[in-house]
């Protein structure tokens, strides 16, 4: 649709508590007062003016941008900061409504206000007879709005800076780990070429300055040296990581020391003096040094070639991965959590070690997968998806006071020294549910549940008629229901600042468990379908996940102590729980043959257990663990993937281990991806349909 006529007007826009004055750019409230940039302005101005209205993205972006050429990405990212500024919320959204793949509309009621008028017209006599009484006038004016509204936002030059950032690579590979360089505008990062990861260097042009392989090795986590003259890299084989001292322009490369690479975040950082590095290798426990835990962050120094623990992460769940010394080198930051929770922690830096116990900046219950300092060494910007979407924030050491920046998708931001440069990397992923006829094997499959966001974790209702799913299209992760004969979707449970996964039917069809994940830890809901009513199992106080019902209405499930195993637990109806292992449990299901089907961390197999905890046996030798998230059971069958030579679905008979072949397909998403329909002729799976990772460039700010 085109857009209604949005000059310039002196009347200020009214709506909620804010008024908006075009003319200047000035957004204010009681609370807070904001001088948009020119762009941004003008945005929120078309949205104002065409209150309830769906505005296209073309239109909006022809009105804002005129002959320029840009992409829908520039006109995303406006729409992040605008609504950072406001305070709005993709999922559930009070100012601007996102109407996918067709444009925007702002959903709130928009006044003006008659009376403003110019400060000539109200003030003739001034104007007239005395320009020193006016100038005392305007003094008074400025020193009262003063008082009244608090200081400019200080992160707003920042977000503009985000707002700008240009996309530096766009082929179709996927570019990892943005990491600039400190002197020269150089931009080191992890590739893949020909199922290997390897390291590419380029200017701010994309130039390829150098490219570093190894034919038997991933390489990742590119980190400059201080000088810009030599890049730490780490070579990954399995689960052996080594670190890598690569010379700048030769390429010639120095063996350093053992390393642990647990997620796919950097492991290095060097101090900005060139004395130390900080590196992530198994930890040990601070009273027993021959007890290896997770991960922690070790201090190298350079000139004695001394190795030493930095931290000590609390048990082998949790790990610390990603330092970053400050630049003043009076602090280390590094991220501490585990799989599916991470966050900020910094702790004081004293003649090379740690003093006192780690301070955590941020408690959310969200991914942080990378940050940088700002030279001030007082603040850091970092991503995280505490609101569904993953976003760039700031965070003040001092107070720990946190601050929305906008960069929708993005990840790893990288700042290099005199922050005259930010890039990061944006990652976009979208999965859809898709099904396949299990009667004949080479039959085609095709999408049933789709957005432009990630559908996963199906699950079949008892009569086949509905599948359960999660779908983070409004923000958060939150449970969908699709129905087979209207082919219609619709949300059943949305928690405010928790993500929900796996959900799991009751026998009868009547109840759904899901599994919750917040700041606070991980619990199990149970949803009375009828009602929608929904609340946490009774009598469990542990921390726990993956809940699945049984046929005599008693729930297993993993438990989630941050101090213990993740250990199968039993909890019968009235509210006793049972710990069924003294081992970790990475996955379960429960069977009609009253067993349990479970998979253990990192090791291949599958195995089963009777509903007391006992009889372990193992049921699909050499079954491999990367696999762990696409097998599923149905009635007395296990279905699993097999890789190559026999690529595809397999069904076995949990009993009598008779199997056969279903499929040629397999789920690509991640999470647990595959359901089978009750009676066994349909296979649903969840299929990445769309990913795309680059890296964006911006001029920062060089007088911060």
């Amino acid at each position: 649709m085109t857009i209604n006529d949005a000059s310039m007007t002196e009347k200020n826009y009214h709506f909620a508590d804010w008024q908006f004055n075009p003319i200047d750019g000035l957004l204010y409230s009681k609370q807070k007062k904001l001088r948009l940039q020119p762009r941004l302005s003008q945005l929120l101005h078309l949205l104002v003016s065409n209150e309830g209205k769906l505005l296209s993205r073309k239109s909006l972006i022809d009105a804002i941008w005129q002959d320029k050429f840009v992409n829908e990405d520039a006109l995303s990212r406006c729409i992040a900061e605008l609504r950072a500024a406001l305070g709005d919320n993709t999922s559930a959204p009070i100012y601007i409504e996102t109407v996918p793949k067709k444009g925007y509309r702002f959903i709130q009621g928009v006044s003006k206000d008659p009376n403003q008028q110019s400060l000539k017209s109200v003030c003739p006599f001034y104007f007239k007879y005395g320009l020193f009484i006016a100038l005392i006038t305007l003094m008074l004016t400025i020193y009262v709005y003063q008082s009244v509204f608090p200081p400019t936002d200080q992160t707003q030059p920042i977000k503009s800076a985000i707002i700008a950032a240009q996309r530096l690579t766009s082929d179709i590979a996927l570019e990892h780990q943005p990491a600039l360089s400190n002197i020269e505008e150089m931009l080191a990062f992890s590739v893949v070429q020909e199922r290997r990861l390897i390291i590419k260097v380029i200017n701010t042009h994309n130039d390829l300055l150098y490219e570093i392989r190894d034919p038997q090795q991933h390489l990742v986590s590119p980190t400059f040296s201080p000088d810009d003259k030599s890049l730490l890299v780490a070579a990954l084989v399995g689960e052996t990581c080594t670190v890598y001292l690569y010379q700048l322009p030769s390429l010639q490369r120095e063996k350093i020391t053992p390393c642990m690479s647990p997620d796919p975040s950097s492991i290095f950082s060097w101090s900005a003096n060139g004395e130390h590095i900080a590196y992530v290798n198994h930890s040990i426990d601070s009273e027993d040094s021959s007890s290896l835990k997770g991960a922690a962050i070790w201090l190298f120094d350079v000139l004695s070639k001394q190795h030493q623990p930095l931290t000590f992460p609390d048990n082998q769940h949790s790990y610390d991965t990603h330092p970053r010394f400050s630049p003043d080198g009076k602090h280390l930051a590094f991220t501490r959590g585990n799989g599916s929770i991470r966050n900020l922690f910094i702790t004081q830096l004293a003649a090379k070690k740690t003093q006192g116990s780690p301070i955590n900046l941020t408690e959310q219950g969200a991914m942080i997968t990378g940050f940088s300092w700002l030279k001030n060494s007082h603040q850091l910007i970092f991503d995280s998806n505490v609101l569904g979407d993953r976003n760039l924030w700031l965070v003040d050491i001092d107070n720990k006071q946190t601050a929305l920046l906008g960069a929708r998708d993005a990840k790893f931001p990288s700042l290099n020294r005199n922050n005259s440069l930010l890039a990061f990397q944006e990652v976009r992923y979208n999965a859809n549910i898709w099904q396949i006829s299990l009667k004949d094997p080479k039959s085609a499959s095709e999408p049933i549940i789709q957005s432009i966001k990630y559908n996963n974790f199906p699950s079949f209702s008892p009569d086949g008629k509905q599948v359960a799913f999660v779908s983070n299209r409004k923000g958060k992760a939150a449970i969908w229901l699709y129905s087979a004969a209207t082919k219609k979707q619709s949300q059943l449970l949305a928690i405010e600042d928790a993500d929900l996964i796996l959900p799991n039917w009751s026998y009868d069809g009547s109840h759904l468990l899901v599994s919750s994940r917040d700041a606070t830890g991980y619990r199990c809901y149970q949803i009375n379908l009828v009602t929608k009513l929904y609340q946490p199992l009774n009598g469990v106080s542990q921390q726990h996940h993956g809940c699945q019902y049984s046929a005599a209405g008693d729930i297993f499930a993993i438990s989630k102590q941050p101090s213990e195993k993740s250990t199968l637990i039993k909890i019968t109806k009235n509210g006793n729980v049972t710990e069924l292992s003294d081992f970790s449990i990475e996955r379960l299901q429960t069977t009609q043959l009253n067993k349990v089907i479970y998979s253990l961390p990192k090791k291949n197999g599958l195995y089963s257990m009777d509903f007391n905890g006992k009889d372990n046996q193992l049921v699909v030798e050499g079954f491999d663990s990367q696999l762990n998230g696409h097998w599923t059971v149905q009635g007395d069958y296990l279905y699993y993937p097999k890789l190559d030579p026999d690529k595809g679905m397999w069904r076995r008979h949990i009993n009598t281990g008779e199997e056969i072949k279903v499929t040629t397909f397999l789920p690509t998403a991640i999470g647990s991806t595959s359901a089978v329909s009750p009676n066994h002729t349909q296979l649903i799976y969840s299929q990445t349909d769309g990913r795309q990772a680059d890296i964006y460039l911006t001029d920062f700010l060089p007088n911060n």
